[in-house]
């Protein structure tokens, strides 16, 4: 698909994708955003309201690929590392929006997400010290 197929919301969460993968959440700007869709920032309100709506979309994009069980490890490997890089530097550093993100994104069964998500942190050789707090979170805003 080229760019000129896409909509100009795909493009905004490809780039959103692209970049926070890179930065993280705090590292993140609309602007960085806007500029690797093409758009400008007025179009990322428009369509997204917030960089909050863009990061939770992308999160759960990111926990998508990982927890997948149909993913050919040999042609997404580089998007699996991107995508562990990114839950690895999340815990580090934004560990509370991170997991209040997946209890907004899974609010049935967000225990059973973090619980494979661990699991792939395990997988990936990475110290548990990062691992989701699953045992410990509480239910901010709970559902009905």
């Amino acid at each position: 698909m080229t760019n000129k197929t896409r909509s100009t919301e795909d493009e905004i969460v490809l780039a959103a994708y692209a970049v926070f993968l890179l930065y993280g959440y705090h590292g993140t700007t609309l602007q960085q955003i806007a500029g690797k869709a093409g758009v400008n920032k007025s179009a990322i309100h428009y369509y997204y309201r917030s960089k909050e709506k863009l990061y939770k979309i992308v999160v759960g994009l990111m926990a998508d690929l990982i927890l997948s069980t149909t993913f050919d490890f040999s042609s997404e490997r580089e998007r699996l590392t991107e995508a562990t890089w990114f839950l690895y530097t999340e815990l580090y550093n934004n560990r509370d929006l991170f997991e209040q993100t997946i209890m907004e994104l899974y609010p049935d069964d967000w225990r059973q997400k973090a619980k494979d998500l661990n699991t792939w942190l395990e997988f990936s050789n990475i110290p548990l010290s990062y691992a989701l707090r699953s045992s410990d979170w509480k239910i901010r805003n709970s559902v009905s």
